[in-house]
């Protein structure tokens, strides 16, 4: 008599009645594929499926995919057969996988969960049967500063399931496993093709290895090549797989042509280049998510990420600081003046910055953000592991209110819900960032908040040509994406092409709301070359599908889902309403039940603190540093994790604290607490410091002449006031390796005030010692030179302080 299931490395362990029984995971391999051509991606899923047991089983298996992506084939092979694979209306699906299955063939049905999650099932697989699954998807790459970024997810992260969220969804969600083993190696290689020179290929999540980097050459289709892959064979499924792929003409706008028999796609890939200039007055409120599942590694990338932000804002802004967990908590009352004291004290709570606010609770502190009465326009930036069941909503709450509000989204973590962060920046007219451990936090965060700063553009057209109009073509998305400089938008035209010609150049242009600034123009060739297929086709279809998704109000919910349905359909992708199927034509004869068997998904690095070792012989696959026996959790208890709280103390090593009131504490928090206590990873996270009111000086006393270059900047930012000068301080002769006494006899020769001397100092010292971080202390000097020029510091100081670096 079977009972619940839990899962152990690549053994599942069955509850029986008189015994436990380990069964062997029927999932053996998982080899991911990819080509980038362009900023175009096709990404292959190969799944490898094996019954070693005596009656036949069920395996069903939930897996991430890019949020945006559309899933364009499904290829199922049964012992050497190829099944023929349809894509039909859910329920259609659902009754042939059924009849199937219960006749005792072999059925493959693939669903989704939700637009990043996909369910595979195989039913009825036969003892000793193999069966492998070939699924393919496409996607748009993002640009991250100067490279081409391209994330493949590899593993869900366990989601919080708020109390009121009873959907169908939720509940499937609800249903993932989670081991701290990988469910089965896995294998990655990548080939890009690029029309400018590939100049580098690299992975801040694996060790990687690129061939073909140094040839100058060019295929017969006039691109150029590499090849990468993991450094060793095999890899865990803990975290997304990220690569970036710098290129000569990454931040180049270019337009894409596919033609079909009847029509022609164009993607107009855009690179808005805006030289914006305004130093507007706004409502900046940093939302930052304080659940349990930031714990580790992700609140430091939280913590960082606001102090640079908080240095790099504006005189003029106004500014709030809102944590969030299963309630939230604002620094002030309301947004306040940015000035020395309101930083001062923003400085101070960031410090004592933990993840111990309890569960995601993201939409009652958003709904409370975007509906409250401001004098300023608004701006939130949002960072977030985003571990939530409820992104949709959230989604239409932005939506709703994004005339009078902008969303901006970090995504922090080695798997963060790229569904909710890309979702939020979408729907709310903001720009998303993804980070991790590893990666540079500051380009990000100042890329972001110098769209926020923008002002924004208005009447955004597109001239298609001349003969192209809505008689004969239909446009996706139907509005076009607010533009950001250097943030890539991507825009589809589906255009019937009997009759019509097709233009050699498209026009976009915009004017600007801010008085005096210019307006945006920019005329981008058609790639001559011409596409052939239905790639393009494909992905205007799934863009303009995501866009019916997440309409904040359906007047008519039915025909909406007619026209998903119908457009699903025609291109053959799998939606919300459709699902693919493949179903064996012979029967399996076996007089033994059939058994089912859930494929837990591996828990992700970092996730609530547990911190993984790299291995990188093993190509970046990290093995869990752990005491205890694994556990299975499922998303709701995972929630329960959140009422662990971590706060730093001097005197003694930190004690996690909890609230046990929670009716989980005893099935969830309870066993990993004693688990979190016996690891070494986590004892060593904990260390002595000093106490909370002497932290200033002991920061002070400390010598950074070992410091990193990023630290030395980072440190050198956080000495600037609220009004953009800096003052005398003993950490800038220790960051800049310089005498105090040169310094002072140049206050005492030059007459200059010393705020100006000190401010010059600084500038310059970043300008010539840290160009390479520009991107991270931009607007910091920006703001200091704005008060030189009003105090009138002259030529000849900085002259003479240039001096002193040659």
């Amino acid at each position: 008599m079977y009972g619940e299931k839990e899962h152990c490395g690549l053994k599942s362990v069955i509850k029986g009645e008189w015994r436990n029984i380990l069964i062997p995971v029927p999932l053996k391999s998982i080899k991911i594929s990819c080509q980038l051509i362009n900023y175009v991606a096709e990404v292959t899923v190969e799944q490898e499926y094996q019954n070693v047991e005596e009656g036949p089983i069920e395996c069903e298996y939930m897996f991430p995919i890019e949020e945006e992506s559309a899933v364009i084939s499904f290829t199922a092979q049964l012992e050497g057969k190829t099944l023929e694979s349809k894509v039909k209306p859910n329920k259609e699906a659902e009754a042939d996988y059924d009849k199937a299955v219960s006749e005792g063939r072999t059925g493959f049905l693939a669903q989704s969960v939700r637009p990043d999650i996909l369910k595979i099932k195989v039913g009825h697989l036969s003892p000793g049967a193999k069966c492998s699954i070939k699924l393919t998807y496409i996607l748009e790459a993002a640009l991250d500063v100067d490279k081409i970024r391209l994330t493949i997810p590899t593993t869900i992260s366990p989601k919080y399931i708020p109390f009121h969220d009873n959907s169908e969804e939720a509940n499937k969600i609800k249903s993932i496993k989670y081991d701290f083993n990988t469910p089965a190696p896995m294998t990655f290689s990548i080939g890009a093709k690029m029309k400018s020179k590939i100049e580098s290929v690299t992975s801040p999540s694996h060790s990687i290895q690129t061939e073909g980097l140094s040839k100058d050459v060019v295929n017969e289709q006039g691109f150029f090549t590499s090849k990468t892959s993991l450094s060793a064979s095999t890899t865990d499924l803990d975290r997304d797989i990220i690569i970036l792929v710098k290129c000569e003409a990454a931040n180049a706008s270019v337009v894409l042509r596919e033609d079909d028999a009847d029509s022609t796609v164009l993607m107009v890939s855009l690179v808005p280049k805006l030289t914006l200039k305004s130093d507007p007055e706004l409502d900046i409120v940093f939302l930052i998510d304080c659940s349990g599942s930031m714990m580790g590694s992700s609140i430091k990338l939280a913590r960082d990420a606001i102090n640079i932000l908080l240095h790099s804002l504006p005189h003029t802004a106004y500014f709030n600081i809102v944590r969030f967990g299963s309630s939230y908590k604002k620094l002030f009352d309301s947004s306040v003046p940015y000035s020395d004291e309101t930083l001062a004290t923003a400085k101070k709570a960031m410090k004592k910055l933990e993840a111990d606010l309890g569960g995601t609770e993201i939409l009652s502190p958003l709904k409370m953000l975007l509906e409250e009465k401001t004098k300023l326009p608004r701006r939130v930036f949002v960072l977030t592991d985003g571990s939530v069941s409820n992104s949709m909503e959230c989604l239409k709450l932005a939506q709703k209110h994004n005339n009078n509000s902008k969303v901006f989204a970090l995504g922090i973590g080695s798997a963060a819900d790229r569904h909710l962060v890309k979702g939020l920046a979408r729907a709310g007219l903001g720009t998303s960032e993804f980070t991790t451990e590893g990666e540079m936090i500051a380009p990000k965060v100042i890329k972001q908040l110098k769209h926020c700063l923008q002002p924004n553009l208005k009447d955004v057209t597109i001239n298609w040509g001349n003969d192209v109009d809505i008689n004969n073509s239909s446009q996706a998305p139907s509005k076009i994406p607010s533009l950001y400089n250097g943030s890539r938008v991507q825009i589809f035209r589906i255009v019937n092409n009997k009759g019509t010609t097709i233009p050699a150049t498209i026009k976009i242009s915009a004017d600007v709301v801010a008085e005096g600034e210019e307006g945006f123009d920019e005329e981008v060739s058609v790639d001559e070359s011409g596409l052939q297929g239905t790639l393009l086709h494909k992905m205007f279809a799934r863009k303009l599908i995501q866009e019916l998704e997440e309409k904040e109000e359906m007047a008519d919910e039915k025909e909406v889902k007619e026209l998903i349905t119908e457009l699903a359909m025609k291109y053959q992708l799998m939606s919300k309403h459709t699902s693919i199927v493949a179903v064996d034509d012979k029967e399996n004869k076996n007089s033994q039940p059939m058994q089912s068997r859930s494929i837990a998904n591996q828990m992700p690095s970092g996730f609530h603190g547990f911190q993984q070792q790299q291995q990188h012989s093993r190509g970046g696959a990290p093995r869990m540093m752990m005491c205890a026996a694994p556990m299975a959790f499922g998303a709701a208890p995972m929630g329960a994790m959140g009422f662990f709280s971590m706060k730093s103390s001097m005197k003694k090593r930190a004690q996690p604290q909890f609230d046990n009131s929670s009716v989980e504490y005893e099935q969830c928090a309870a066993p990993m607490m004693r688990m979190r206590t016996q690891c070494d990873s986590y004892k060593q996270s904990v260390v002595d410091c000093c106490d909370d009111e002497d932290l200033e000086d002991c920061e002070s006393e400390e010598s950074m002449e070992d410091s990193s270059p990023m630290d030395t900047v980072l440190a050198l930012i956080a000495l600037q006031t609220a009004a953009g000068y800096f003052t005398k301080d003993k950490k800038i002769f220790s960051a800049l390796n310089i005498q105090e006494e040169a310094i002072e006899k140049l206050v005492e020769e030059t007459k200059a005030d010393s705020k100006i001397v000190y401010t010059v100092l600084v500038c310059v010292a970043l300008e010539k010692k840290f160009s390479d971080f520009k991107s991270c202390w931009e607007l910091v000097v920006e703001k200091a030179e704005a008060y030189l020029n009003k105090n009138s510091a002259s030529v000849e100081l900085k002259d003479k302080i240039a001096a002193l670096f040659n």
